[in-house]
């Protein structure tokens, strides 16, 4: 088998009888999919991966030449002027698309220690001032948690009893509510996904976003479904699909007195949710709709142009005009991304559209950007089937801009060769946006990765950027700060680059350190020492392999020289944590760092050891663990399985920990528990 591979080139590829167009399709479809994984590709692994999209991939591709990061397509935004100029885009889309499966777009400071500490924690976010939707928020006096098993909103007490007040879901507040269009031949099903706590001088109101599905009705005339026995003479068809309509429900829902909610205002947007913000009185959200273009034509339907509800007295649909949806003519997508934005005080709604889909958001507290993933032809390949050899393709990622002066308002847009991580990967300082990506570059037999750091001026003019940063390595992780930037990457092991970006046109490389295993999440602690969260490694066979989790603690006082002052490492292979990929899962109060855990044992079985939440404390240049909390005692034989969701919130000097299965309270001064009960 292994010398089967070592025979195996891609240039076998160009033997398949495609064609040209199909191939670039495909190269660029796996450009779109590419994901943080392990470095190692086998030539087979390419092989195998390239001849699956060969047969299952038929998307666009965005081809040029261009070897240089200015290319010459132009990705600026028009609006569209009717309905018949979108189906007629969307028609060119699909008419190669037949016969093949559908595209499927799936600064902190660290406070001294006290035994006597007042305040409370707040939701980790990435941007000092705009707030980022999560599971669990709290004011001082009470906690509001989405309880994701039950589907409900939990309020607690904030006091040693931890007393359950209040349970509700905003689906109760819509019941029987719905527009005309859908009463008849469609269930609802709807799903609380994340929250904010806004608080208005006396008021205090929590914006809640959940996940609404629609689906046609399919029952008999006794509203159950229609169920045949199976027979010997039965035929046997394919299952049909359940197609449905997805949407997000905004619930703005007064919680003065958490014993009594009350439902203010309720909108309900196209598309699933991407990602939402808060600055000060305005609600900035993103979703996703997905065309099914098929079942429009079929079924006739008005749904192509994406719509929003608003729930009052009189219930109104409303659909998205053309004139509020934007496109680029280079790069025209079936799906649609809606930026919504909501004056929670006057509680009004408007909406801008564009058709493309994006994968990613930043927002600053002047400016919101969108990304999205391209492939680039920069090697033209050829139909003749004798010909040996193969395009060459880099990926690049597209980012737009968008003003928040008034109402959201398109600006203009950039290119950076490569593809971001997460948000993180960008950031706005002094009117400058930076991004940094990692690039692959595919060729006849081989991927050749390297990173990249691009800066652009207000206008989204390149301004400088620093090139070639630890080729055949992966950014696994980045976070800027002011002037700084701090990265990491990894192939075997992991070096901290520290960047300093004073000068935006020559930003440059200061220092790193190389150290085993990666940092997938960095938290800014001072200006003296940075945090960071990922996986320990090891070899195997010449394979990297992850082993357990580990943190560990950067000396950045020489920036020229950062240093590793003390790590902990927790688990074996399979150990995880939601800390990991979010940030939000990671609370942080004083020198103290609360994340959930599910533990692996320290050897090569896999076999889990604890699940919980992970307290640990920074102090004197140290990591430790003071205390671990887990609900599994709480569970019993026919549920045990619901027993994750683990997140914590503080509130003066006690430790609340709350998961799908219960509460716990925690006495910092002794870390004893003196509360822990089922919920």
């Amino acid at each position: 088998m292994n010398e089967d591979k070592d025979k195996l080139n891609l240039s076998d590829l160009d033997k398949i009888n495609v064609s040209h167009e199909l191939k670039h399709k495909t190269i660029n479809r796996c450009l779109y999919n590419r994901k943080i994984k392990k470095p190692i590709l086998t030539k087979a692994a390419i092989a195998f991966a390239l001849v699956f999209v060969f047969i299952f991939s038929t998307t666009s591709i965005l081809a040029n030449k261009s070897k240089t990061l200015e290319s010459s397509s132009d990705y600026s935004m028009e609006r569209l002027k009717s309905k018949e100029q979108l189906i007629s885009m969307l028609n060119e889309i699909y008419k190669d698309r037949k016969y093949a499966g559908e595209d499927l777009n799936f600064g902190v400071q660290m406070k001294s220690e006290s035994s006597n500490r007042s305040g409370h924690s707040n939701t980790n976010v990435q941007v000092e001032g705009i707030d980022e939707a999560d599971i669990i928020k709290t004011d001082g006096k009470y906690i509001y948690s989405i309880n994701q098993f039950k589907n409900e909103i939990i309020v607690i007490k904030a006091d040693k009893k931890a007393e359950v007040i209040n349970r509700f879901n905003p689906k109760d507040f819509i019941e029987g509510k719905e527009a005309s269009e859908y009463q008849k031949d469609y269930q609802r099903e709807i799903y609380v996904r994340e929250m904010f706590l806004y608080e208005k001088r006396s008021k205090k109101y929590l914006v809640v976003m959940s996940s609404v599905n629609r689906y046609k009705n399919t029952n008999n005339s006794q509203g159950n479904p229609e169920l045949q026995p199976f027979t010997r003479d039965s035929k046997v068809s394919i299952m049909p699909i359940r197609f449905g309509i997805y949407s997000t429900l905004v619930s703005i829902i007064d919680i003065t007195n958490p014993q009594y909610f009350k439902p203010i205002k309720q909108f309900e947007v196209s598309g699933n949710l991407m990602s939402s913000r808060v600055k000060n009185n305005m609600f900035y959200m993103v979703t996703n709709k997905w065309t099914d273009f098929y079942f429009y034509r079929q079924e006739k339907s008005d749904d192509i142009l994406p719509f929003y509800i608003e729930y009052g007295d009189n219930i109104v649909k409303k659909k998205i005009s053309p004139e509020n949806i934007m496109y680029n003519k280079n790069n025209i997508d079936s799906n649609f991304t809606i930026i919504s934005e909501i004056n929670l005080d006057e509680l009004d709604i408007f909406n801008e559209a564009i058709l493309g889909n994006f994968d990613n958001m930043y927002m600053s507290k002047d400016s919101l950007y969108l990304t999205s993933m391209r492939g680039e032809e920069i090697k033209k390949g050829t139909d003749n089937q004798s010909d040996a050899s193969v395009s060459y393709y880099k990926n690049k990622t597209i980012i737009y801009k968008f003003e928040l002066k008034n109402k959201v308002n398109y600006v203009s847009f950039a290119e950076a060769d490569g593809l971001i991580i997460n948000q993180f990967s960008m950031d706005e300082y002094k009117g400058y946006f930076r991004i940094a990506t990692t690039e692959d570059i595919y060729s006849e037999n081989k991927v050749n990765t390297t990173n990249s750091l691009y800066v652009f001026d207000k206008n989204m003019k390149l301004a400088g950027s620093l090139k070639d940063i630890a080729p055949s390595e992966r950014i696994y992780s980045t976070r800027f700060d002011k002037d700084k930037l701090y990265m990491v990457t990894f192939k075997q092991v992991d070096p901290l680059f520290v960047i300093d970006l004073k000068n935006p046109k020559e930003p440059k490389i200061l220092g790193l350190l190389k150290i085993p295993g990666y940092s997938t999440y960095l938290h800014p602690i001072d200006s003296k020492n940075i945090l960071g969260f990922g996986m320990d490694t090891g070899n195997i066979d010449e394979r990297v392999i992850n082993k357990g989790m580990k943190i560990a603690l950067f000396d950045i006082s020489d920036l020229s020289s950062p240093k590793e002052k003390a790590n902990i490492e927790i688990g074996g292979k399979g150990t995880f944590s939601e800390s990991l990929y979010n940030h939000k899962a990671l609370t942080v109060y004083d020198n103290l760092y609360a994340f959930d855990l599910f533990e692996t044992k320290d050897d090569d079985s896999y076999m889990p050891s604890f699940r919980g939440l992970v307290l640990l404390e920074i102090k004197d240049d140290s990591i430790k663990v003071k205390c671990r909390i887990s609900h599994s005692d709480l569970t019993n034989q026919e549920d045990y399985y619901t027993d994750y969701g683990y997140r914590a919130v503080f509130i003066d000097n006690y430790m609340y920990v709350l998961s799908n299965v219960g509460i716990s309270v925690v006495n910092l001064d002794d870390m004893n528990i003196v509360q822990k009960e089922k919920i």
